[in-house]
């Protein structure tokens, strides 16, 4: 079986369709390389609903366009409309419609009022240098896993635990933490869902953890697929940069 990753968490959202039960790598970069090396190859859409709160869940269309060098990821519900260009070799980058290339402290923004950021989305720290291999024999949900740590410097976070399945080289959970080695942000994958030939993360949960509050202070907001389909055909042009452009005077076409 074969688990790809979605929400570049779009590169993120999905299983193999083989597992590698026999490996015993156990080098932090090699681990994080088979993670980021584990991406679909065909478009595929799905269908969720985002839930913020106690609020009724918001509708979100997720659209993954994938070729040789990168994945391009549209979260699409009502007016917003967010981009995460993710290449093979290479940073991440966030457009937003109507505002342009997300820089800066705006790729920290929440997605829809939830407590998923754009920067979340790309999860740029699964190609931060020198990653440590905290744990070859950890666990999480019931799963054998590979505990890492990366850290560096300038970026929203200083610090992110991660948790590698180590059958399925899936990313099942991390928590993020502040200079100050508090933990901000955590997030799960807390189920997955069969779409076509591969399986999906069906539910995401990100919580956010205010310094210096306990647990159940945390505020959290979970993703939830609910149909999709692999292998479609999607036009390049939904995924085009300059369909995010900030907005001008007469507005601009806007992908359907």
């Amino acid at each position: 079986m074969r688990i790809y990753p979605i929400l570049a968490l779009a590169s993120l959202l999905c299983l193999p369709a083989y597992a590698d039960p026999a490996s015993t790598n156990q080098d932090a970069r090699v681990i994080l390389e088979r993670v980021l090396a584990n991406r679909p190859v065909k478009d595929f859409s799905l269908k969720s609903r985002l839930f913020v709160g106690s609020e009724d869940p918001v509708m979100v269309e997720i659209l993954v366009k994938n070729t040789a060098t990168e994945t391009r990821t549209v979260y699409r519900a009502a007016q917003t409309q967010a981009l995460v260009v993710q290449p093979v070799n290479g940073d991440p980058h966030f457009f937003l419609r109507g505002v342009g290339e997300l820089v800066g402290a705006r790729r920290t923004e929440k997605l829809l009022g939830s407590e998923f950021s754009y920067y979340d989305l790309g999860l740029p720290f699964l190609r931060w240098p020198n990653p440590k291999l905290l744990d070859a024999d950890d666990r999480v949900r019931a799963r054998d896993c590979y505990a890492i740590e990366v850290s560096a410097e300038g970026e929203p976070y200083a610090r992110v635990k991660i948790w590698i399945d180590k059958e399925y080289y899936a990313l099942l959970r991390a928590e993020a933490f502040d200079k100050n080695w508090n933990l901000v942000r955590r997030f799960a994958v807390t189920s997955f869902k069969k779409i076509g030939e591969v399986w999906i993360p069906r539910g995401l949960e990100a919580a956010i953890l205010p310094p210096g509050q306990s647990l159940p202070n945390q505020q959290k907001s979970r993703l939830e697929v609910y149909e999709g389909n692999y292998d479609t055909q999607l036009p390049a042009d939904w995924f085009a940069t300059e369909g995010f452009r900030a907005a001008v005077s007469g507005g601009g076409n806007a992908a359907p």
